[in-house]
């Protein structure tokens, strides 16, 4: 399935929804604008192109139309058929992608107490294709209600309502992403998360998961960004967080907590990964 990589936060603000059934004759009218246009077909089917693709969305099918692209319906409907829209505002997404391609494991950096911005995360959205989702309808029930009513009181409800069907869609994304590759890095997370406190042995990891150790290490980068190594690395620099912001353990005894050598490459690890000293670390949480 072909995916929109969308960034956030934020996350995209609803303009307008409805809800119609449009009979036999009726087609789409020609158009190009600034915002996404979301069609979810329930039964029947609408045609659209948009720029030089032609659609066929068919009952329980969606089609994410892009903002700035020229859209226009090709033929008319042939029989009823039940609609429902979104319309959203949000930056052009990044890139498209098959959806097997989505990284789904890649470990974002978690924000701290110094941070002044939100780490940059992304969302993905089905592009075209079937929605194999019952709970979608009564969101879009929901939020095509609440909208037409719309008030004071429930704005903040109608927009959280957008981020659940949000939710609903990239599960779909992810759900036709499952393959062999995502629960083999699923058995490798597993297998490091284990062995922290071991040194690295890619023999063992070969004949503990049946794989050669560089097949695994790349199946592992290419969902996490991280090599095993790194990764294992990523695992203790977590580990010593905890116990910097809970106990008053010496360095020497953390890295031996945690799987490490020594203290000094504890230090120059984690400093890499947070750009801070174990000991300026455990100061910033006191100061809390």
């Amino acid at each position: 399935m072909e995916c929109l990589e969308l960034p956030i936060p934020p996350l995209p603000q609803l303009i307008t929804a409805g809800h119609t059934v449009w009979k036999p004759g009726r087609q789409h009218f020609t158009r190009s604008f600034s915002v996404y246009d979301v069609l979810l077909v329930k039964r029947g089917a609408v045609y659209i192109t948009e720029e030089h693709t032609a659609y066929e969305v068919k009952g329980g099918h969606i089609l994410v139309l892009e903002p700035n692209v020229l859209h226009w319906g090709h033929a008319p409907c042939t029989e009823d058929t039940e609609i429902y829209w979104i319309h959203f505002t949000h930056p052009s997404p990044q890139r498209r992608l098959s959806s097997n391609q989505v990284p789904w494991s890649f470990l974002y950096r978690r924000g701290t107490d110094i941070d002044y911005v939100p780490v940059a995360q992304h969302m993905y959205l089905p592009k075209f294709g079937p929605l194999r989702q019952t709970m979608l309808w009564p969101i879009l029930d929901q939020i095509v209600e609440l909208h037409r009513g719309s008030t004071m009181k429930n704005a903040l409800l109608v927009q959280a309502l957008l981020a659940n069907l949000f939710v609903e869609l990239q599960s779909i994304v992810y759900a036709e992403s499952t393959t062999r590759s995502n629960e083999l890095v699923s058995r490798v997370e597993a297998y490091l998360h284990e062995r922290y406190m071991e040194p690295y042995d890619a023999q063992d990891m070969k004949h503990a998961l049946h794989y050669e150790a560089d097949y695994l290490s790349r199946c592992l980068k290419k969902h996490t960004g991280m090599s095993a190594l790194q990764y294992l690395n990523h695992i203790r620099i977590h580990k010593v967080k905890m116990l910097l912001e809970t106990t008053p353990l010496a360095l020497q005894e953390i890295a031996a907590q945690t799987g490490f050598a020594d203290s000094n490459y504890m230090i120059r690890q984690f400093r890499k990964k947070t750009g801070l000293t174990p000991q300026q670390y455990r100061q910033s949480r006191n100061r809390r």
